[in-house]
């Protein structure tokens, strides 16, 4: 029996492979890629808010050591990206307004190709190949930026600059402790009339509104996530680990494209679920439990975070229920609220009204939104909000053991979250792909897959 299972699972992954080879060669083109030209306009948005005689420097972010000599897999600063599409450590973007003029010269700095390092990790990325992703028709050699940065810094009043704390604890470049915070003070000293800037909150503002060639993006990852949802919904069983769900899950973003996930999968189950942030992600599943699944796949930079909450056993019992519809009134209540002009905390307040009528507000414990697009806890300002900009809407009631209710509603966590897109008069649900409803829910739940993941077949 366990070996004709394991077969089908083979025959599985087989199609899936061929699957997986067909979708990526669809995606191949450029339907999904932001074109350089986007990336140009940002930064002519971007200079439009520094003041006149202005210098902005941009460090990509540097690859970072899981232990001894293996690194992690490498993401790049979301900034540093999004104004240039470059994804390789050890680059540099200068941006130099000139004089009271919107006028600016944009410069990419590149490593010197190595030969024998590319025999190891490939080829980098070329000058050419540089032009084409950003735009920037200057590209120069980082052995040269040092210089040129001095040079530039002798008639400039601004500089604009993020300083990481992480910076304290590991390696940096000459250039980059030159003009660290720890130095600050001294470049002031020897450049009197420099006053020195983050940029952060200008680029949080211009981040905030989504493109149509984001959007598309973004759609994308999260049709990723759905599918990836529906297909853990569909073989869930009792038994099961919460890894096992998360294999699932991340198989699933694999198989369609997605780089990675865009943050730790949260695969909370029983107990787990009442946790907000569950990340280890080894319990066993038994029947009559809840879980929680708060998942993102990241496409072409850009994340998802949808969650939804299944029994384990196909069947939601009756407090179960109880809490659920609670919670999905919650989430409605919320998404009514969702237009341009609404203030960003208004979903919050209509969610918690829900939750709290019901009794339950004690165990509503965190805020219903925040924005989402090339960071999962994206950038910006809690203002109004405008037509572009994407958010979450995740309202959740989570009741640990030992709370002051009847024990029948120990150990229930149920979060319900979609990702949300502010429109010209209201909003769109762009994780309609994964049901929420009760009833929806249950019955997905009865189409099981032809293999599953059960823990006889894992040793």
């Amino acid at each position: 029996m366990k070996t004709r299972k394991n077969l089908k699972y083979l025959i599985f992954l087989f199609f899936c492979g061929w699957f997986h080879f067909h979708l990526q060669a669809s995606f191949a083109g450029d339907s999904f890629a932001i074109l350089a030209q986007e990336f140009a306009k940002r930064r002519a948005a971007f200079v439009q808010k520094m003041p006149d005689s202005s210098l902005a420097i941009f460090f990509a972010a540097p690859s970072k050591t899981r232990s001894n000599d293996v690194p992690y897999e490498y993401r790049q600063d979301s900034n540093f990206y999004y104004l240039t599409g470059v994804s390789q450590p050890n680059t540099i973007l200068l941006i130099a307004r000139n004089g009271s003029e919107q006028s600016h010269e944009a410069v990419l700095f590149m490593p010197r190709p190595h030969p024998y390092l590319a025999s190891w990790d490939g080829a980098p990325l070329s000058e050419d190949k540089a032009k084409k992703l950003s735009g920037i028709a200057t590209v120069k050699l980082t052995d040269d930026f040092d210089d040129e940065l001095t040079s530039r810094l002798a008639n400039r009043r601004n500089l604009f600059y993020t300083f990481r704390n992480e910076l304290l604890q590991e390696p940096v470049s000459r250039t980059r402790f030159f003009i660290s915070h720890q130095s600050t003070q001294a470049l002031q000293e020897k450049y009197p009339g420099l006053t020195v800037h983050s940029p952060s909150a200008f680029l949080a503002q211009l981040r905030q509104i989504k493109s149509p060639a984001e959007i598309a993006l973004m759609r994308r990852a999260i049709a990723i996530t759905c599918d990836a949802l529906t297909e853990a919904m569909r073989r869930a069983r009792p038994g099961m680990f919460e890894y096992q769900l998360e294999a699932i899950i991340e198989f699933v973003f694999k198989r369609e494209g997605a780089e990675y996930p865009a943050f730790p999968s949260i695969i909370g189950s029983g107990p787990n679920s009442t946790v907000l942030h569950h990340a280890s992600n080894r319990r066993k599943t038994a029947d009559g439990d809840l879980v929680v699944m708060d998942v993102g796949a990241e496409f072409c930079g850009y994340s998802a975070d949808v969650t939804r909450t299944m029994p384990v056993n196909g069947k939601f019992n009756d407090r179960q229920r109880e809490i659920y519809e609670i919670v999905l009134r919650a989430q409605k209540a919320a998404l009514a609220i969702i237009k341009p002009g609404a203030p960003f905390r208004a979903a919050h307040e209509a969610a918690k009204a829900v939750i709290d009528n019901a009794g339950y507000g004690p165990y509503f414990t965190h805020g219903t939104s925040h924005y989402l697009g090339l960071d999962t806890h994206d950038v910006g300002e809690r203002k109004p909000l405008l037509a572009g900009m994407v958010i979450t809407v995740e309202p959740g009631i989570y009741i640990p053991e030992g709370a002051a209710l009847d024990r029948a509603y120990w150990n229930i966590g149920i979060r319900v979250e979609d990702d949300v897109l502010v429109t010209a008069d209201g909003c769109e649900i762009l994780s309609i792909g994964v049901p929420r409803e009760i009833a929806e829910i249950e019955k997905l739940m009865r189409q099981k897959s032809a293999s599953d993941f059960s823990s006889s077949d894992v040793q």
